[in-house]
């Protein structure tokens, strides 16, 4: 991303892909590496969109459940919160927010469902084959007290913190998670840490180069320092992976 970034005044375009080219043609590394850091604070922006994630998991045979942990979708006080996900993807009349919290269902034919809205904190029943709304009320007391003349089981609610726990994630969102979660090892873990690494060689390479030249031994030291960054870099760069992978399998 940073290698087309480029900053427009009126006429003038600054174009730092081709500056960083330059600077190092000409082994100016140390001025590639300024150009490079001072491309950071954009790239951080760039990648902002990363922190929002959204999961869908199985409900009923009426809809599934979009998760957004976190996510702009939430329309209450958190950024965590369920959505109903439509194979059409429209929604149900009078359900056009997000949800705080869900009856998990005792079955996968019953149309019924109890829930809180995120926009107004109502809870209310509703009637996913009708769309239709049997109840709304802030005291959920007398919310319950309809879902109960339904001959339904006593409700157990599901939220965004606890959806991994009675909800099952379709595979579609599983192998999505994963890719986005090997994506940030990537940007987070692997590229940051690799540019230490390779910061860490080349200063080592050019002491080395620099006390060879006076004749001392001192360099042997450098060398020693700088299997310390790589080693750890491959440490936590493969520790990384593995709990990925422990947390997806």
């Amino acid at each position: 991303m940073w290698l087309k970034s480029r900053y427009t005044c009126e006429s003038i375009t600054i174009r730092f892909d081709i500056i960083i080219v330059y600077l190092i043609a000409n082994k100016n590394y140390v001025s590639a590496t300024f150009v490079i850091i001072s491309l950071l604070p954009a790239y951080a922006f760039a990648l902002a969109g990363i922190a929002e994630r959204s999961s869908f998991f199985y409900y009923n045979d009426y809809t599934a459940i979009e998760r957004g942990h976190p996510s702009d979708m939430c329309r209450g006080p958190s950024k965590w919160c369920l959505r109903f996900q439509r194979e059409d993807h429209r929604d149900f009349k009078g359900i056009d927010t997000s949800i705080e919290e869900i009856n998990v269902p005792n079955n996968s034919t019953s149309p019924y469902v109890i829930l809180r809205r995120s926009s107004d904190e109502q809870w209310l029943v509703y009637d996913l084959e009708n769309e239709q709304i049997l109840i709304t009320d802030s005291n959920y007391q007398d919310v319950l007290a309809v879902w109960n003349t339904l001959g339904l089981d006593a409700p157990i609610f599901v939220n965004a913190k606890n959806t991994p726990e009675y909800l099952t994630e379709t595979e579609d969102s599983a192998a999505a998670r994963l890719s986005m979660d090997l994506q940030m090892w990537l940007f987070m873990g692997v590229l940051p840490l690799g540019f230490v690494a390779l910061l860490f060689w080349y200063l080592s390479r050019k002491s080395r180069q620099q006390y060879k030249k006076a004749g001392s031994k001192v360099f042997l030291v450098f060398r020693y320092v700088f299997l310390v960054p790589v080693f750890l870099f491959i440490y936590i760069a493969l520790s990384s992976l593995l709990e990925i992978i422990w947390h997806n399998w």
